[in-house]
């Protein structure tokens, strides 16, 4: 059995400021850093951690995990978020208020619209889809945490869960700080 410990890189300064933070690259806020240093005792042993290094968050929590484990954070620049192109650091009102349909469409259904400058909802599940076989082909009857922003954390669940692209948008706004999903060897291969 292979078990999957993914936990949430945060809240940021943005998160905080209810921006959309997307893939920029933010540190941890103080309480947040708090939370996952209590969060971190509580995690079973781990085997291996993975982060994407490029957000600060990510790479702050993947390595209070290694330490407390005993091992070097791995990288995967695959396990960024959902890039959100321009929509990165506006409010979520003020995209509300400039753009009132898309942006209902955007809650409604994620993988029919594409942020401008930033990536499709289809494409960002690929993405992540090719990360977390690659990982867990490499790390196949282990334990295994990755530090993930919201959205790819949410993402990555669904893959993990065999979802539909439109089963993982219900679910993108869940905020659960940490999720433990263990996986047999034939669901290995269908990932």
């Amino acid at each position: 059995m292979t078990r999957v410990v993914l936990i949430k890189a945060g809240p940021t300064p943005w998160d905080v400021e209810q921006r959309i933070a997307g893939n920029h690259p933010l540190p941890l806020t103080d309480e947040g850093r708090a939370k996952v240093m209590a969060l971190v005792e509580t995690l079973p042993k781990i085997d291996t951690v993975y982060r994407c290094r490029t957000h600060d968050a990510c790479d702050e929590i993947a390595k209070l995990v290694a330490a407390r484990n005993k091992l070097k954070p791995r990288d995967s620049e695959q396990l960024d978020a959902w890039n959100l192109g321009l929509w990165q650091g506006l409010r979520a009102e003020d995209l509300k208020q400039r753009y009132p349909t898309v942006m209902e469409q955007w809650q409604e259904s994620p993988s029919t619209v594409i942020p401008p400058e930033g990536e499709s909802f289809i494409d960002a599940i690929a993405r992540l889809r090719d990360a977390i076989r690659k990982i867990l082909r490499r790390n196949k009857g282990y334990t295994t945490a990755l530090a993930l922003r919201p959205s790819a954390m949410q993402i990555i669940i669904g893959i993990l869960r065999s979802e539909t692209p439109e089963q993982i948008a219900a679910h993108l706004q869940n905020d659960t700080p940490i999720e433990t999903i263990e996986l047999e060897d034939d669901v290995l291969k269908s990932i």
